[in-house]
């Protein structure tokens, strides 16, 4: 065969291989694509800077060539229901998502995107998390008609709003990490049943009464200085700690079936407002300024005790605690735990507890071995 025949056919040979499709990994996702690979001439022995960690091969030769990081090309089956793209490096959500009407859930987590958009026509996703972008604003989210959970934790987001559309079925919402300073338009959300707001700016507890069928709320580390405006009905789990609250009052009194109370390090001074919360299981006041153990007689489901890092002085107070089914207390770091007979005082004041700090406590109780 002659030199020029030879050429031909490898040229016929490079332009099949460029035409088959190749198999592309992003994340946990497979995904065809019939986009050529990198040119493996001079241009890229020129310009090549390596592998990443995934073996992906980054080539940056002409300017116009496209950053693959910031609209990639790919291509997925019309039926697929998941999608994760966790780091990944995406600018933008994939244009390729947008109409996937089977897709149930999808992950862009710990990416750099900017903008939520490209959801229209999604009316099978149930979860979304774009956990970790740089989002500032929530929107675009028009299309996700059956949408239950949506996680836009860690952005740079300052408001709640345009979320209207997921009102009659967002069931989960996380915004831990943003900038958020008000609790505002979330009215409409009638079917959360968790919210989480923790690390943010807010600094009071407001617009919540429309969530009635909310059961877990989770505002820790926020500069909220007052327990008000808490008439959830539904709620179980209230989460507040590191906070400004120095004292309880009555702004539990909405919580009557409430089951786990967190509210340590804050400055609360006053064991009270329990009275309502018959239910309660776990209790969590450590890191405190504490100093009497009162106002526990309602609790009689009490499981839970956490009063360490107080200034709890009186084996005394300890009859204040009518639960039979208590089974775990902390006491370390108050004035008391420095007595020579801490553990044996407490297991003749408690015993059915199983564990006290962090020993879980033996059938020896009575003689102070735990």
């Amino acid at each position: 065969m002659s030199s020029s025949g030879k050429a031909k056919k490898a040229d016929q040979e490079q332009d099949e291989r460029t035409r088959q499709p190749r198999i592309q990994v992003f994340g946990s996702v497979r995904v065809a694509t019939n986009r050529a690979p990198h040119d493996d001439g001079a241009e890229a022995h020129n310009h090549s800077h390596g592998n990443d960690a995934h073996g992906h091969s980054h080539s940056h030769g002409a300017k116009d060539r496209k950053d693959n990081t910031v609209d990639p090309d790919l291509k997925f089956a019309p039926n697929i229901p998941e999608i994760d793209l966790t780091n990944e490096r995406l600018r933008l959500v994939p244009r390729a998502i947008s109409g996937l009407e089977k897709l149930q859930k999808l992950t862009l987590r710990t990416n750099a995107i900017t903008q939520i958009s490209r959801l229209e026509n999604m009316k099978s996703l149930l979860d979304l998390d774009l956990y970790g972008n740089n989002i500032e604003k929530i929107e675009g989210l028009q299309g996700c008609t059956a949408l239950t959970s949506l996680d836009l934790s860690f952005n740079q987001i300052r408001k709640i709003e345009n979320l209207e559309c997921l009102s009659s079925t967002l069931t989960h919402l996380y915004l831990i990490q943003n900038k958020v300073t008000e609790l505002s338009n979330l009215s409409s959300l009638t079917n959360l049943k968790l919210l989480e707001l923790g690390s943010n700016r807010l600094r009071k507890i407001e617009n919540l009464s429309q969530l009635q069928n909310l059961e877990e709320l989770y505002i820790g580390r926020n500069k909220i200085t007052e327990l008000k405006n808490l008439e959830l009905k539904s709620l179980k789990k209230l989460s507040m700690q590191s906070n400004r609250i120095v004292q309880i009052g009555n702004g539990l009194k909405g919580l009557p079936n409430l089951e786990e109370l967190y509210l340590s390090h804050n400055g609360i001074q006053k064991m009270e407002g329990f009275d309502a919360l018959t239910k309660l299981r776990v209790l969590d006041l450590g890191g405190n300024q504490i100093k009497r153990i009162e106002n526990l007689e309602n609790l009689a489901s009490l499981d839970e005790l956490w009063l360490n890092n107080n200034f709890i002085s009186d084996f005394k107070d300890l009859k204040q605690i009518k639960a039979k089914s208590l089974k775990t207390i902390y006491l370390e770091q108050n004035p008391l735990a420095k007595d020579p007979e801490y553990e044996k005082k407490i297991m003749e004041a408690l015993p059915s507890l199983t564990q006290l700090d962090a020993d879980v406590c033996n059938q020896f109780m009575f003689n102070g071995l735990c």
